[in-house]
């Protein structure tokens, strides 16, 4: 998926960004769910270009572990640099 590759790349140079990354990696199936409903919450009746891009950064990173598969690229880019 394109869109976890370019996460992980930022995560790189934006140290932010790692540490949202890392926090959502670390959830509990529990603290997860509260938390995609928060984001769903927050951002149902936003509508800017900015809002609608960090709505689309939270989906990939909360659906299928997608947190935990960016940060294990992460840490392959980071070898590799």
């Amino acid at each position: 998926m394109e869109e976890i590759k370019v996460i992980a790349e930022a995560c790189v140079t934006d140290e932010r960004i790692y540490d949202v990354i890392y926090s959502i990696s670390v959830m509990t199936d529990e603290e997860l769910r509260e938390f995609r409903t928060k984001v769903v919450n927050y951002f149902m009746n936003r509508n800017s270009v900015e809002d609608m891009e960090a709505y689309k950064f939270y989906k990939v990173i909360l659906e299928d572990n997608n947190a935990r598969k960016i940060l294990e690229l992460y840490e392959e880019l980071k070898k590799q640099k």
